[in-house]
């Protein structure tokens, strides 16, 4: 996958900048400014760690809230270490989430959200506890293949 927009980053750069094929940049040229191109996205919408969670804390409970879930005591634990970035989309984070309202109702699930502008986190996809025990199936299609053993173990503990 990878490798595939690398050459067509390539291909794209050498006929807008018009290159002949000896000036055209090398494979591990091009892999570089994709890693730099990755980061950048990155450090251009992520929040800044001091601010971090407050802030994925606060746009969860939103979320939930215009969904009418429970949103009390609301827990977020990251799926994966950091942002998975594709392309020039936005960051991509994954967390488990667990919240609960007055009467003790509680909610559980995998998120996919988007870290946007360093201020603020847009959920993308919420796929509850519940939901993921009765058709594992539904999770391919939303979350990266080496979280779903561990969002299906979340699901089972829930």
């Amino acid at each position: 996958m990878m490798r595939s927009l690398i050459a067509a980053a390539a291909s794209l750069f050498v006929a807008s900048a018009g290159l002949t094929a000896e000036q055209q940049p090398s494979t591990a040229d091009m892999e570089s400014m994709m890693v730099e191109l990755q980061a950048s996205h990155i450090a251009a919408n992520a929040p800044p760690d001091a601010t971090f969670m407050a802030i994925l804390e606060r746009d969860v409970r939103a979320y939930l809230v215009a969904k009418r879930l429970p949103s009390r005591g609301v827990a977020i634990e990251p799926l994966r270490k950091g942002a998975t970035q594709s392309g020039v989309s936005y960051p991509k984070y994954y967390v488990w989430i667990r919240a609960a309202d007055k009467s003790r109702h509680h909610v559980a699930g995998a998120m996919r959200v988007t870290a946007i502008d360093r201020v603020r986190f847009n959920v993308t996809d919420f796929t509850p506890a519940a939901s993921i025990r009765s058709d594992p199936a539904l999770l391919a299609s939303i979350y990266p293949a080496s979280l779903i053993p561990a969002i299906r173990q979340h699901a089972t503990a829930e």
